[in-house]
């Protein structure tokens, strides 16, 4: 096997994305493109109280297809209409185009591993970490995936 083929357990390029963090497995530009990998941990949040309803971040990719293998924790995941429970081992793939988001009401970290194609999209989680000082601007990462990957988030309706 070659190094430039082998991501050892520390290996890869960690992010953080406010509570949750990640790291790149696999580049878009390692790939030709063709896709790309990485671990996302969606940290625990805190219990909803009475009443409340959670937020999924709903949100398209129109040119990406996306997808997320759960490999530990539980998760509420939105895709187009429906809310589906995934545990671990449990696999969602969103086609380009579709409605989907997640809300991790588990109390618990939820480990996923996620891809997209084609690759390039995992960029985004680099640049805009917020583990970087200074901080990037809170809305750079929606303006560049609506600008770069043709990307809608409903939660941003006037980032176009």
């Amino acid at each position: 096997m070659q190094p430039e083929h082998h991501v050892p357990i520390h290996g890869g390029t960690p992010f953080r994305d406010g509570a949750d963090r990640g790291r790149v497995l696999v580049f878009g530009r390692e790939t030709g493109g063709r896709y790309s990998l990485m671990e996302y941990v969606a940290a625990a949040r805190t219990p909803l109280g009475p009443g409340e309803r959670p937020n999924f971040g709903p949100h398209r990719h129109n040119e990406i297809e996306e997808t997320f293998l759960v490999r530990l924790g539980r998760l509420k995941f939105l895709l187009g209409e429906e809310i589906i429970e995934l545990g671990p081992g449990d696999f969602v793939r969103v086609p380009p185009g579709a409605r989907h988001g997640y809300a991790n009401l588990s109390g618990e970290d939820v480990e996923l591993l996620v891809s997209f194609r084609p690759g390039g999209f995992e960029e985004l989680f680099v640049r805009h970490r917020s583990d970087q000082d200074p901080p990037p601007s809170p809305l750079g990462f929606v303006e560049d995936a609506v600008r770069l990957s043709n990307s809608e988030f409903e939660d941003h309706p006037a980032v176009r």
